[in-house]
């Protein structure tokens, strides 16, 4: 697919996978009304880094006097997402959408489009804070760096960290002050006054039909721009990605060892357990699955029950899966399947293998992210790659799909700036990274320099060996497009299949309704409560603890955190 895997585990960086978080997460989603005022430093100090840090990332940029450089978001709430305006330099073979359908193409064109205004004039050095692992060539020496640079017409300084150190890098530059031009965002208590003391209000810039001055941001379909609203107002550039959710992959090597179909037709909960029974041969070692109970099981009998993707709203009232009789359900029968020995026996121990045992073929089937589906194919086309479209558990057709963020969950803000015209520049800068597939600098973006980090065969991209983390590491989360598309030289049949499916699931899909609100009370006191929920729901599927166990700690959970967090994103949602 991509080169980055089409939304999979970002092979060119340091980054973990995206893979969608269990039911334990308390997603801090952005946007309630904007809160005026700069942040004193002792609030910086003890609000924004006396508290836990979330994973869940968030989002930056310009200006909400729509002129001013400095973005100070006081024109309140208002918000239009930018319009989704496809790049029409190439045409997909399989078109996609402004829901998040991913468009699709078969080849890279022989002559990739150079586009124009790049390089941009000579303008001042640009920095940044991002996501990333660090090139075993370092930039000064790395063709891939050289070529970036040249296209984007500035040097384009950017610090990486690993993923999972990066935390403690951005608590010290906020500590600081010292904020960088870009910064890839994570959510804190006090977000929102965080964003407007420091970072540009993008929202009446890129609003709307606005976008398009800038064609490669312009090319981001609308859902993804949901990541970095927060408050009614745009802080940011997502990296876009389909918000395809979970799926469950099969192989199909071993499906067809056993007479089965890849592409198994499951009418009702009774037709899975029936799979999972067919697929499991302890006797030889092999399991229908094998992943983290919680994070991956459960989530896929919710979906199959239709319960709340994370929360639903229904009159302005929102509640938490937590709280639903379909919870209750789902642990029963998760620990039903457990008791029959379907699962690894090593799943709760060792959840971390479940690749491994899927390389092996001790397991039949994963449950992943949709961007494992085209990394896994690429790399194993002999297995034949199929999926399981879950059914409804009582029957009467398939599952609404969880749809997840429309993208990597970390946006990247832009500082505040001095003038309109340093504003535009690092807009266009945004711009360039984001490039169209199909253009010299998507190629240069997302690839690297030909003959250093990728040839072409028969025309298309195809990069040396060992030479992906060569490439330019962190910038694609400011936009880069490689995950929005389907792409997989020789493999039209599987690029269809994704297409289709795509097709059939997003239409449908069911939302999580406080993606793009923020609760103060999620970051805070909230998130206390992730690892105690975590582990009873995995005591609960084991059989150490009774599912009341359960609905006692549920209840106790609405009533300290669920309630508050309720109301907050309803007073968000209100606002707009």
């Amino acid at each position: 697919m991509s080169p980055t895997g089409s939304g999979s585990t970002d092979s060119n960086t340091s980054t973990p996978r995206d893979d969608p978080k269990g039911p334990t997460t308390m997603h801090a989603s952005p946007a309630r009304d904007p809160q005026s005022g700069a942040v004193s430093r002792r609030l910086v100090l003890g609000g924004f880094l006396g508290a836990a840090f979330s994973s869940l990332a968030l989002a930056s940029c310009s200006d909400g006097g729509g002129s001013g450089g400095n973005g100070d978001g006081s024109q309140g709430t208002g918000w239009t997402p930018p319009a989704y305006i496809p790049f029409d330099g190439v045409t997909p073979d399989l078109p996609g959408s402004d829901i998040g359908v991913a468009p699709a193409f078969f080849s890279y064109p022989q002559n990739p489009i150079p586009r124009e205004g790049f390089p941009l004039p000579q303008t001042d050095g640009v920095t940044a804070l991002l996501q990333g692992g660090v090139p075993p060539t370092a930039p000064d020496q790395n063709e891939a760096y050289r070529l970036f640079r040249e296209q984007a017409g500035n040097l384009m300084e950017a610090v990486t960290i690993n993923a999972d150190e990066y935390r403690s890098r951005f608590q010290v530059v906020i500590a600081g002050g010292d904020i960088p031009d870009f910064m890839q965002m994570l959510t804190v208590p006090q977000l929102p006054q965080l964003l407007e003391a420091e970072f540009s209000d993008l929202t009446d810039i890129l609003g709307g039909d606005a976008v398009a001055a800038y064609p490669g941001l312009a090319n981001i379909p609308t859902p993804s721009w949901t990541i970095p609203k927060v408050n009614g107002r745009l802080w940011g550039i997502p990296q876009p990605r389909p918000p395809a959710g979970r799926i469950l992959s099969t192989r199909g090597d071993i499906f067809e060892e056993k007479r089965l179909d890849p592409y198994p037709d499951l009418n009702s909960g009774e037709d899975f357990i029936e799979l999972l029974a067919t697929l499991t041969d302890r006797g030889n070692d092999q399991f229908a699955l094998g992943t983290d109970p919680v994070s991956w099981l459960l989530n896929g009998l919710l979906e199959m029950m239709e319960a709340p993707n994370t929360w639903a709203v229904e009159g302005g009232t929102f509640t938490h899966m937590f709280n639903s009789p379909q919870m209750v359900e789902a642990l029963n029968e998760g620990k039903k399947i457990i008791d029959a020995g379907y699962l690894h026996p090593n799943s709760f121990s060792d959840p971390g293998q479940h690749n491994t045992w899927w390389r092996a073929g001790t397991t039949c089937m994963l449950w992943q992210s949709f961007a494992g589906w085209g990394t896994f194919a690429r790399s194993e086309p002999s297995w034949n790659i199929g999926y399981v479209r879950l059914p409804k558990w009582g029957g009467g057709g398939k599952a609404p799909l969880w749809k997840l963020q429309a993208g990597y969950p970390a946006f990247v803000a832009i500082k505040k700036q001095t003038s309109d015209a340093r504003l535009e520049e690092l807009l266009r800068i945004a711009d360039f990274i984001a490039s169209p597939f199909g253009t010299e600098q998507f190629l240069t973006v997302n690839y690297g320099a030909e003959g250093f980090t990728y040839e072409r065969q028969d025309g298309q991209p195809e990069f040396l060996p060992d030479q992906r983390p060569n490439t330019v590491q962190g910038w694609q989360y400011c936009g880069a497009n490689a995950n929005a598309v389907l792409y997989a030289p020789g493999q039209d049949e599987m690029v269809r299949r994704q297409h289709a499916y795509l097709e059939e699931v997003i239409p449908a899909g069911t939302e999580n309704p406080t993606l793009g609100l923020y609760s103060e009370t999620a970051v805070t006191a909230g998130a206390s409560w992730e690892q105690r929920t975590g582990d009873m729901l995995r005591e609960v599927l084991r059989g150490a603890q009774p599912v009341s166990a359960w609905e006692t700690m549920a209840s106790d959970w609405k009533a300290d955190v669920g309630d508050k967090m309720a109301a907050e994103y309803g007073e968000a949602a209100t606002a707009g």
